[in-house]
């Protein structure tokens, strides 16, 4: 059985929020340490700074280290800018786009993101997460007018009965899981092929996120899906 471990949800660089190793070396270790063989990552950079300059950086450590997927950012509260470097990123071959609205204060619902999903992001099918904080239900709706993937991330326990509803009745959305042992679960409501594993490393403790695959009685099979086929298939990597 193939278990390799393809990690969605991995940055690296100063994060501001609060102390941590999150050095790029230091990823790149726990990585290894862990048998991740690929991970999503982003620069913080990206996230709290500059989504221009974070971009670069992220595209610059993921072609020093190929084990490494290079995931996109803009900031539509800065808007100058904002739907050049989306399509940029897209042209140049980014396949997810990761969105930070937690941090920097907007919404989904406001009209320079929908400006940005109408005339970039839909279009072009690329995949996008989106934080639950946003609201399950919202991000459902907006799914729902699209064809692209889109991956439900930092999910906590009162968000997974929303969103099993959802992907019951969006076949586009997906989960990422690394808190809480939720897989059976999930598994039982809309099938294991919807689920994704992301550490959040080094942020969090990479095998606190594998070890309720690990133990979760589901079968080989499934387990394969959530560590890395089901992610490979989103993006087409």
């Amino acid at each position: 059985m193939n278990r390799e471990i393809v990690d969605a949800s991995t940055i690296f660089g100063f994060w501001p929020k609060r102390k941590a190793d999150t050095a790029l070396d230091t990823l790149l270790r726990l990585m290894e340490e862990n048998d991740i063989s690929r991970a999503c990552t982003i620069s913080a950079r990206g996230i709290f700074y500059d989504f221009l300059e974070g971009n670069r950086e992220t595209w610059a450590a993921a072609v020093a280290h190929p084990q490494l997927i290079p995931v996109g950012t803009v900031n539509p509260c800065r808007w100058i800018g904002c739907l050049d470097e989306a399509q940029r990123l897209i042209d140049q071959g980014s396949k997810l786009l990761r969105f930070f609205p937690q941090y920097q204060e907007w919404h989904i619902g406001q009209a320079p993101f929908r400006k940005l999903l109408r005339d970039v992001l839909a279009p072009s099918g690329v995949a996008l997460m989106i934080p639950a904080v946003m609201g399950v239900t919202a991000i459902g709706e907006m799914a729902a007018k699209i064809s692209n993937p889109v991956i439900i991330d930092a999910m906590r326990y009162t968000h997974w009965a929303e969103a099993a509803v959802v992907m019951q009745d969006v076949p586009n959305v997906f989960v990422e899981i690394h808190l809480g042992s939720w897989l059976e679960w999930i598994k039982a409501e809309v099938g294991a092929e919807r689920v994704v594993f992301g550490s959040n490393a080094p942020l969090s403790y990479i095998p606190a996120s594998t070890a309720q695959i690990e133990y979760a009685s589901v079968s080989e099979e499934d387990k394969a899906l959530v560590y890395g086929g089901n992610l490979r298939r989103i993006l087409g990597v």
